[in-house]
C-alpha cells in the first residue's frame, strides 16, 4: 500500500496535461472518493498504473517525472520532516530507509557506502507491476526535491540509475536531474559523492528531530506486522482462475484452511474474497492486454471466462471500457 498522500495534486496535473481523471481513475478501480483522505492508503500497484494510464491518456510520456517534478516531498508528512531535520544527509538516508514503510511499504529502499561513492537505491517489490516507468521516474524526481531542501536548489546527483529501459527520448531526464542518467539497472537509484553525504543537514532542527523520531518509532510500532494473505491469495487465485471454478472453496483448500476462516482473515484486512478475485482478475486482463501477442480469446480462457462476451461484459463493468477499445488506447 501507498500513502494517499502521494497522489496530492495528482488530479489537477492529469487535467492540466489534457486528461480526464475520473475515466483514468475509474481504469483501475478507483474513484476521487479514493483519493479524498490524505491519510488513507491505497494499492502502491494501482498508484504506478494510474500513473502508467495518464502518461497514455495524456500523451505524456515523461508525465510522472512531471508530475515529481512539482510535487513537494512536505505532502508525505512526518517522513519528509525526520529527514529534512536529520543531523547529516547520512543519517537521513537512514531515516528514509528505517520510515519509509510509514508512507509505502510497496518499494524497498536502501543505503550503503562503498568506497568514494554512496548509493540510495529504490525498487518496487509488488509482483504485479509490469511497466514500472512512471512511478520510477516521479519516485527519483520527488527524491531529487527532497535533497535540495536539505542541500540547496542547485544540489545534483553525480549520476542517476533507473531500473526501466531507456526511452527514445531522454532530454527532459537530463534537465530535471541536471545529471548524467542511465537506464536498464537492477535498481533505480542516486549516486552520491561519499564526502557530501557525511556533511551536516543546514537548516536541520536538532530540538524537533528527537520529536519526529519519537512519533515515527511509534507509528512503525503499531503498524500492523506484514502478513502475506493478500498476495498468497492472489497467486493462489492466478493458479485456479483458468480453471473457470473461481470459487473460494478451492483457494480456501489450496491455502489450507477452511472457506469461512479465509474470508474471515480477508474481512480483517477490510476485504472479501469475491471483491480480491475481481480485482486479481482485472489486474491480469489489463497486463494480458497490454501485450499484443494474446487475443481476446486466449485471454478470456486465461482469466477462466468460458466466453469472450461474459469477459467483455467483467471488463467494462470494471473500466467502463471493452478490452478492445482499452488494448487500442493503451498502444504507444
Amino acid at each position: 500500500m501507498i500513502s494517499v498522500a502521494a497522489t496530492t495534486g495528482l488530479i489537477e496535473a492529469i487535467v492540466a496535461a489534457g486528461g480526464r481523471p475520473e475515466a483514468i481513475l475509474r481504469s483501475v478501480g478507483l474513484d476521487r472518493s479514493s483519493l479524498a483522505d490524505p491519510h488513507g492508503f491505497i494499492p502502491c500497484a494501482a498508484f504506478t498504473r494510474l500513473l502508467e494510464d495518464a502518461a497514455g491518456s495524456t500523451g505524456d510520456s515523461c508525465f510522472g517525472l512531471h508530475f515529481g517534478e512539482h510535487f513537494s516531498p512536505k505532502n508525505v508528512g512526518p517522513l519528509a520532516y525526520v529527514t529534512l531535520n536529520s543531523p547529516t544527509f547520512a543519517v537521513g538516508f537512514e531515516n528514509i530507509v528505517r520510515y519509509h514503510g510509514v508512507h509505502n511499504d510497496g518499494a524497498h529502499i536502501s543505503f550503503a557506502i562503498d568506497g568514494k561513492w554512496a548509493y540510495i537505491r529504490q525498487r518496487l517489490t509488488d509482483p504485479t507491476v509490469e511497466a514500472p516507468r512512471q512511478h520510477n521516474e516521479f519516485t527519483a524526481a520527488v527524491g531529487l526535491n527532497m535533497m535540495r531542501l536539505m542541500a540547496g536548489s542547485r544540489w545534483a546527483p553525480a549520476d542517476v540509475h533507473f531500473a526501466h529501459p531507456e526511452p527514445e527520448d531522454t532530454s527532459e531526464h537530463h534537465r530535471v536531474f541536471a545529471a548524467p542518467v542511465s537506464f536498464g539497472h537492477v535498481t533505480n537509484a542516486f549516486v552520491v559523492d561519499r564526502e557530501f553525504v557525511e556533511r551536516p543537514v543546514p537548516a536541520a532542527d536538532e530540538q524537533l528531530y528527537p520529536i519526529l523520531r519519537r512519533y515515527l518509532d511509534r507509528a512503525l510500532k503499531e503498524m500492523p506486522r506484514e502478513d502475506h494473505l493478500l498476495s498468497s491469495v492472489r497467486r493462489v487465485i492466478a493458479e485456479v482462475m483458468r480453471d473457470g471454478d473461481l470459487a473460494i472453496g478451492p483457494v480456501a483448500s489450496k491455502l489450507a484452511m477452511s472457506p469461512r476462516t479465509l474470508q474471515r482473515r480477508l474481512e480483517e484486512h477490510g476485504t472479501d474474497f469475491r471483491r480480491v478475485a475481481e480485482d486479481t482478475r482485472r489486474r491480469f486482463a489489463i497486463n494480458y492486454l497490454r501485450d499484443p501477442k494474446h487475443t481476446l480469446t486466449e485471454i478470456a480462457y486465461l482469466l477462466g471466462y468460458s466466453e469472450v462476451s461474459a469477459f467483455n461484459r467483467a471488463f467494462k463493468r470494471w473500466t467502463a471500457s471493452t478490452p478492445s477499445d482499452y488494448r487500442r488506447k493503451s498502444r504507444p
